[in-house]
């Protein structure tokens, strides 16, 4: 019996769906992290405009950069970035737009209101409303915003800062966190999670329930910068276990999936602990 090829979700970068063995299976969460710098966001805008051009819908959650900040960090790729809608979540945001492209919110009480208010009423209305961010909020924003349009592709950038902004603790905060990964799977969406390195004292719920980890890594080599990907886990399909070189490029992320890791870098990159990479 042949067997049926599984269908793959192209991240908009050739030498990422090589190591995928074709690119990420679709409607799953995965997790991207790595230190500051590295190439995170930049990978997950590029994954987001894939999709835009193939016709799908693509949604930006912005936690950690307000959407002018974000749109002025691409500009310089030459990207297009207006046809992602981003849901701009962090409780300080301080105005609304109904444009396609931008949504800004600060609690999940008042997206409803907030798209019927009148512009003089809107200034009020923001200042009324609870600063408070929760996993809980944001599956509860998201549910409304999938009411009204159909994505297929998705990033939250980053956890890291929903976990700092949440008012719960502890148990509150993971089992939002797993909430949260299973609401999107379930909606058969392909989310990208943006972390920082994880501490390695603790066993954080993304890690484990995700379906993938890519990491991204960034070392100072003789005062040069060198960067490089590695997929840490890929559930249900087999895929490139080493290490390779990355460079963002003034078109973007490049990955050389048939390059292997300069010496020098790998040698730092093995004298790290695993739990530290």
């Amino acid at each position: 019996m042949t067997a049926i090829p599984q269908m793959r979700v192209s991240t908009g970068i050739e030498g990422v769906d090589t190591m995928l063995r074709g690119g990420l299976i679709p409607g799953r969460p995965y997790v991207v992290e790595g230190p500051f710098g590295s190439g995170k966001t930049t990978f997950c805008i590029q994954f987001l405009q894939q999709g835009v051009r193939q016709g799908e819908r693509a949604l930006f959650v912005a936690i950690d950069e307000p959407p002018s900040e974000l749109r002025e960090n691409v500009r310089f790729l030459g990207w297009d970035v207006g046809k992602i809608r981003i849901l701009d979540v962090h409780p300080a945001a301080k105005a609304y737009s109904k444009r396609v492209s931008l949504v800004e919110v600060a609690a999940q009480r008042a997206v409803g209101s907030l798209r019927e208010a009148r512009a003089d009423a809107k200034t009020e209305s923001m200042k009324q409303m609870s600063p408070d961010l929760t996993p809980q909020s944001l599956q509860l924003m998201l549910k409304q915003e999938l009411q009204e349009v159909r994505y297929s592709r998705v990033v939250i950038d980053s956890l890291t800062s929903l976990k700092r902004l949440s008012a719960s603790e502890g148990e509150d905060i993971d089992s939002g966190i797993l909430s949260l990964l299973r609401f999107l799977s379930e909606a058969n969406l392909t989310s990208l999670f943006v972390t920082d390195v994880p501490d390695p004292a603790s066993l954080e719920p993304e890690m484990f329930l995700s379906r993938g980890v890519i990491r991204f890594h960034k070392f100072m080599v003789s005062s040069r910068t060198e960067r490089f990907i590695s997929v840490e886990k890929f559930r249900g399909s087999a895929h490139d276990t080493q290490p390779r070189p990355l460079r963002i490029t003034k078109s973007g992320i490049q990955v050389d999936a048939e390059k292997k890791v300069g010496k020098s870098v790998l040698k730092m990159f093995d004298a790290v602990p695993a739990e530290f990479r």
